[in-house]
């Protein structure tokens, strides 16, 4: 029996059989099955971050009193912060600490980048108003009072147009001379042209005259979400590929030059191109900061801050509400939720890197830099341990740590074929997140977290649309809703950390189903207003909630590919909201009860799904 002490892990060979334990990135130990006819050792680990001398907080002795009194242990009225013994430290926060000053700068920052991305998303709303239209006057009937030509030309919905020779009609004192007798027998054809009420506020409808036959808003907008779904993924694989902070400052970039472009869109064709690009940076921008955000902070922190990583969401509902009704014209609104925001990129230099991924990528160096500028930043650069490189040195995963030359009998086999140890040196440093996130550990995770996050976006985005369509000010609308979600968001903060992560969702997912299904016991449209607006206000939490509780199910290395499958469900989410309300044309509580078996399904599905801390 021989025992082998490498970095980070402990290893034990008997008789050719081989138990592994090796440190993982948060301070635990990643168990493999022995191979058949190993006997099972029981082995206590002691972790190296708690128990090694080298990694203590060095404390000065107290000098001894005037009096000659024995000095006092200052430990004992102020104890030392030791995040070594924090059972919510790993081998990051014991250097960089849970939630410091410099934290708090950078998911400061970092929150803001949520502004531009839901500008993009829901300034579309205000882009598109539903206007009043009609058939457009003829040039020699432009005196004729509109109430009485529209009556007198065209259908209700203001798409077919009497099939009449308008240029044969007069207007003289009023009266409308020429008109055929026999017009009531006359068919109907398309209008040609149309006319819009308000014309202070210039719209995309308006402009490229999206109505009756020519209406595929819906379709517009899926391009946005076509782009949105596929971004949720691709983005988690580009920023585990190449990091958090190049992803994020690129798609910055693309997002901010090519909403801009937007505004110059000369057809509906440019249009749908320009918003399947947008759409994907977007939601990169969105999938990318919130994982840089969680990972730079640790212990309730990381739930905390996860979770007013979304507040700017529901303010900039707000902001929007008020930039739409200030600026009428969608070109330049346009302009102004893209372009400004180029001015992020100026703390491309300083943005620090995930320190977690940088771990785990084995980049020692880049990470000794940013401790150290962090330090720096908090005051606490004379607590660093001399030697505390060891330490992530040893917490480094071995595939991508420099593989030492192994003796012969461990490089090839009896058979003369390359051993498991070769081939491990072989190996590259980057995993493919698919085959991690569908793995045997945690294909189950994924499949729940797809559910969770469909119902849950079915639900948000489905009762939004609900309060928007109640009537009353659309610009009034919307900012309550805003207004609602942000103070249902600082709540749920509070809620989580009383009753805990897992059971706060499932109450989230749970009650709002009640409340759509509970529609069909009230019979006033106050009432299902005022069940509406409670289901809105929670769902919202929710939805700031799952993305903190999706991450902490996945390791770092994968982690922003585990959220970029939530991401992709919400983006199918977002797709078949449309049509959910299609099905009031058959009931008008339809779509509330689809809503609220969506709820408790999402619920059961929470409940199924692991707890963490």
């Amino acid at each position: 029996m021989s025992g082998v002490l490498r970095r980070g892990s402990l290893s034990f060979d008997l008789h050719k059989g081989r138990g592994t334990s090796e440190a993982n990135l948060y301070g635990g130990y990643r168990e493999t099955k022995p191979a058949p006819g190993t006997p099972e050792i029981s082995v206590i680990a002691l972790d190296f971050r708690r128990y090694s001398d080298d990694l203590k907080k060095v404390v000065a002795a107290p000098a001894p009193s005037a009096t000659g009194q024995p000095p006092q242990d200052p430990a004992r009225h102020n104890p030392p912060t030791d995040l070594s013994q924090d059972v919510d430290s790993d081998v990051i926060s014991n250097f960089l600490g849970h939630y410091t000053r410099w934290s708090f700068l950078w998911t400061f920052l970092l929150c803001l980048f949520q502004l531009p991305t839901t500008f993009h998303l829901f300034m579309f709303v205000f882009q598109t108003a539903p206007k009043d239209f009609w058939c457009a006057q003829p040039a020699n009937l432009r005196q004729m009072n509109l109430s009485e030509w529209r009556n007198l030309s065209q259908t209700a919905d203001g798409c077919l147009l009497l099939d009449v020779d308008y240029t044969q009609l007069s207007l003289e004192d009023g009266k409308l001379t020429n008109w055929p007798a026999n017009a009531s027998d006359l068919g109907y054809r398309q209008c040609q042209d149309f006319e819009f009420s308000d014309n202070e506020a210039l719209t995309l409808v308006q402009e490229f005259e999206l109505v009756c036959g020519r209406d595929i808003l819906s379709l517009v907008e899926t391009c946005f979400l076509v782009g949105a779904a596929a971004g949720a993924v691709l983005s988690g694989w580009i920023s585990d590929r190449f990091g958090r902070r190049h992803t994020l400052m690129a798609f910055v970039t693309i997002q901010s030059v090519f909403g801009g472009i937007l505004a110059f869109s000369t057809s509906v064709a440019m249009f749908m191109s320009l918003r399947v690009i947008i759409g994907f940076a977007s939601m990169t921008v969105t999938v990318v900061s919130f994982v840089l955000v969680v990972e730079l902070v640790s212990g309730k922190w990381r739930t905390i801050i996860g979770i007013l990583n979304i507040l700017p969401v529901a303010i900039t509902y707000v902001l929007a509400s008020g930039l739409a009704y200030l600026i009428r014209d969608w070109r330049i609104l346009q302009l102004v939720i893209s372009w400004p925001w180029l001015i992020m990129l100026s703390i491309w230099f300083w943005l620090p890197e995930s320190p977690r991924w940088l771990l785990a990528q084995g980049r020692l160096d880049e990470l000794c830099g940013l401790i150290e500028r962090a330090a720096k930043t908090n005051g606490t650069s004379g607590t660093l341990p001399h030697n505390y490189r060891k330490t992530l040195e040893a917490a480094v995963p071995r595939a991508v740590q420099p593989q030492p030359e192994a003796n012969s009998e461990e490089v090839m086999g009896a058979s003369g074929s390359p051993s498991a140890a070769q081939l491990d040196t072989q190996r590259s440093g980057h995993v493919n997140p698919l085959l991690v996130v569908f793995g045997a550990k945690y294909w189950r995770t994924t499949c729940l977290t797809l559910i969770i996050w469909l119902t849950l976006i079915i639900i948000y985005f489905g009762l939004t649309l609900h309060l928007s369509n109640l009537g009353g000010n659309i610009y009034i609308n919307n900012a309550v809703a805003g207004t609602i979600e942000a103070v249902s968001i600082c709540t749920s903060i509070l809620v989580v950390l009383k009753a805990g992560i897992r059971r706060s969702l499932i109450g989230y997912m749970l009650l709002p189903g009640i409340c759509c299904l509970a529609t069909n016991l009230v019979t006033s449209q106050t009432g299902v207003i005022a069940l509406a607006t409670i289901a809105k206000c929670l769902i919202g939490a929710n939805n700031a909630i799952i993305p903190t509780y999706t991450a902490m199910q996945y390791p770092t290395i994968v982690r922003n590919f585990g959220v970029g499958m939530g991401n992709l469900a919400s983006g199918i989410g977002l797709i078949l909201v449309p049509f959910l309300w299609h099905l009031e044309r058959i009931d008008a509580l339809l779509p509330l009860n689809v809503m609220g078996v969506c709820g408790l399904i999402g619920a059961i599905a929470i409940c199924l799904m692991k707890d963490v801390n």
